[in-house]
């Protein structure tokens, strides 16, 4: 559609008046240019000279006038109008421009003189001139009519940003704004940086908000050099679309991914944009910001024992007791899982950071329970201060988080302050992660034994094997150093089926020189969660030569309460090929009887702290050996270090010992010596 020939006209009140008794209609009716007056509140012609009745295809005055016009049309032909309406009102303006009628249903494509015209009653209508375009093109006809009815706004502009035109969908939208391109625009930084994309590129893109008569919308806007069809000066050509519903849906999406469904909390997305809030609060102050990040100890046995309904209500619980320690400028985040972030400013009329933590260890320890199951979750603390352990958040997340697990290693249900040498310790753990991921490959890795002697028999029955790193720089790095690392890393199945294969070659090595003894290996939670353990096992065995009853599997009392099918399913195959089954630390963590006796086990550990307690604690040992003897399965004394501890144990009904005291761990040629030194010295009882 082309605006052309705009003048100024006589305000309304000026306007010429239509009268039909003014006696010029024959006069009216004798010239080929069509001539109607459209009533625009109405929707009706209410005059029509005689080449207008031939335009509308009407077969008289009154016919034409009885039509109605307003139910058939389209909403961007109806805001077309009141703009022209609003137009003759202000200023008197006149249009010339490409429509296409449909008299009768028929398309009429005509050039339109549109003017005002006062109507009775005060209103305005308009007087409209129609030469017909016979020759236009259907495309060109098509492309006008597109303009009219688009919601796509588009508009002309001179170089220097006034307005030379806008198409009906951008007159509704810019209203008020419509004399220069930079009054649309909220930020003149937009502008700014769209006229410099059009003077660098010719054309250019950008989303932006703009001012618009329904209020601020984001609107994008593709810019473009041109010509003026009318004056042949540079102009620029600009559409513009809304996607305002498009960025309040980008906006919710963004929110709900930065928000932990189950809590309502922010998550970890939302921590540099806190942090970047609290931080400049806490710079600009002079305060300190502590970061305190929150561990839910023995989370998972909540989860697996009485189910993740118990799990969820626990969350729920820990998150609504940190939102009422919550402080104005504080904050509060779920991290994942069972891992929370609480972020407090620090104020004068509050206590510090410590007693912060004190208090969370308090209220965060909640029961939960499930039929005949009673559990309590406690909380693990790590307490690291901005800007003193570190600048950025990341930083003092890893500082908070390395000292939550020093609180983990000192006993669970306390807070730990980061301290230097904290991360000292945690990055050469970082250093051994990175070594451990070739270790294997650079065949670093050794197994070693450790014997496992027969109170009756009076020599080694069983041999324990122990993984063991031999590492080029550092030595031979400690298992307790190594084990928890292969398990954060994954590495743990391929290390564990390392030391069963080991194992087994050595026990059928032993056996064919005629020393047999027992193996008992170590397995952990990723090894029995695989589906494939129990057919890797009887494939081992087979491949060794070796019977199931030379082998023990010892597992912790935590991995046998685990309620994964898998497991059991694991457990069960192995029991089927003869393997025995061994409870190890027995005695230090939740000891479920019931359970336990429930399952098939065939020997139980009595772990080293409790033998090393000794004569102290004789009462509670006493108590798990009796324990023991009502499970009925044989009792292995670990942590025999002295010959005394070695009297009391076997002379309170353990059946095996091991410890330094019977044998310090050992390589495999190491330990085939000692058992033939051993036999030589103490050869097997008469069957």
């Amino acid at each position: 559609m082309t605006v052309s020939g705009e003048r100024p006209d006589p305000p309304a009140s000026a306007l010429p008046r239509h009268d039909p008794e003014s006696g010029l209609d024959w006069m009216l009716d004798r010239l080929g240019t069509a001539l109607w007056i459209f009533d625009i509140d109405e929707g009706r012609v209410v005059w029509a000279n005689a080449a207008a009745l031939e335009t509308w295809s009407a077969d008289s005055a009154a016919e034409l006038q009885a039509r109605s016009m307003k139910d058939s049309m389209s909403p961007a032909v109806m805001r077309r109008l009141r703009q022209y309406q609003e137009d003759f009102v202000r200023s008197g303006a006149t249009f010339s421009e490409l429509w296409t009628l449909y008299p009768r249903g028929v398309p009429r494509p005509m050039r339109v003189r549109f003017s005002g015209v006062a109507l009775a009653g005060g209103r305005v209508g308009m007087l409209c001139e129609g030469r017909e375009e016979t020759g236009m093109e259907p495309e060109a006809r098509r492309s006008a009519d597109a303009l009219l009815h688009t919601q796509l706004m588009i508009s002309l502009h001179r170089e220097d940003g006034r307005t030379l035109y806008l198409n009906p969908a951008a007159r509704s939208a810019y209203e008020g704004r419509q004399d220069e391109l930079g009054a649309r625009f909220l930020e003149p930084g937009d502008h700014a940086l769209l006229m410099q994309g059009v003077r660098l590129r010719g054309e250019t893109r950008l989303v932006a908000r703009v001012h618009a008569a329904a209020g601020p919308r984001w609107h994008e806007l593709t810019a473009r050099t041109c010509l003026d069809p009318a004056s042949g000066d540079p102009s620029i050509l600009v559409s513009a679309a809304d996607v305002s519903s498009l960025k309040q849906a980008e906006a919710r999406a963004q929110d709900i991914a930065r928000h932990d469904p189950l809590t309502g909390l922010p998550n970890r997305l939302m921590l540099p944009v806190l942090f970047e809030r609290l931080g400049r609060q806490a710079r600009s102050s002079g305060s300190a910001l502590g970061v305190l990040f929150i561990d839910l100890d023995q989370f998972k046995t909540i989860n697996d024992t009485l189910g993740h309904v118990h799990g969820d209500a626990v969350l729920l619980e820990v998150s609504r007791q940190l939102a009422a320690m919550r402080g104005p400028d504080d904050a509060v985040l779920r991290l994942g899982g069972d891992e929370f972030l609480f972020l407090a400013m620090e104020a004068p009329d509050r206590p510090g950071f410590e007693a912060l933590a004190a208090e969370m260890i308090a209220r965060l320890s909640i029961p939960a329970a499930g039929g005949e199951r009673r559990l309590v979750v406690t909380p693990s603390i790590g307490v690291a201060r901005f800007p003193e352990h570190g600048e950025d958040a990341q930083t003092l997340l890893r500082c908070a988080d390395w000292a939550m697990y020093e609180a983990k290693t000192r006993g669970r249900n306390q807070y730990q302050p980061f301290q230097e040498h904290i991360r000292a310790r945690m990055e050469r753990q970082l250093e051994l992660m990175v070594d451990l991921g070739q270790a294997l490959a650079l065949d670093q890795f050794t197994v070693h034994y450790q014997p496992r002697r027969s109170v009756a028999e009076g020599r080694t029955v069983a041999v324990e094997a122990l993984a063991r790193w031999r590492h080029p720089v550092r030595g031979m790095v400690p298992a307790a150093d190594f084990i928890p690392l292969c398990e954060k890393s994954g590495l743990i199945d391929s290390l564990g089926s390392f030391v069963l294969d080991h194992a087994l070659r050595c026990r059928a090595g032993w056996q064919a020189a005629g020393l047999d003894v027992a193996v008992s290996v170590n397995v952990s939670l990723h090894q029995l969660s695989d589906p494939r353990f129990g057919t890797m096992l009887g494939d081992l065995l087979q491949a060794h030569g070796c019977r199931g009853e030379c082998l023990e599997l010892e597992l912790t009392e935590t991995l046998l309460m685990d309620e994964n099918p898998v497991i059991h399913r694991n457990l069960a195959d192995a029991r089927a090929l003869g393997v025995r089954i061994a409870v190890d630390d027995f005695g230090t963590g939740y000891s479920n009887l019931a359970r336990l006796s429930e399952t098939a086990i065939d020997c139980i550990k009595i772990d080293r702290s409790l033998m090393l307690g000794l004569p102290r604690n004789s009462a509670i040992v006493e108590t798990v050996i009796a324990m023991c003897r009502l499970m009925r399965v044989s009792i292995v004394a670990e942590g025999v270090e002295t010959a005394e501890l070695a009297d009391w144990a076997g002379g309170h009904g353990c059946h095996e010992l091991q410890g330094f005291h019977c044998g310090r761990p050992m390589d495999a040629d190491a330990m085939e010596a000692f058992l033939r030194q051993e036999r030589a010295a103490s050869p097997a009882p008469a069957a």
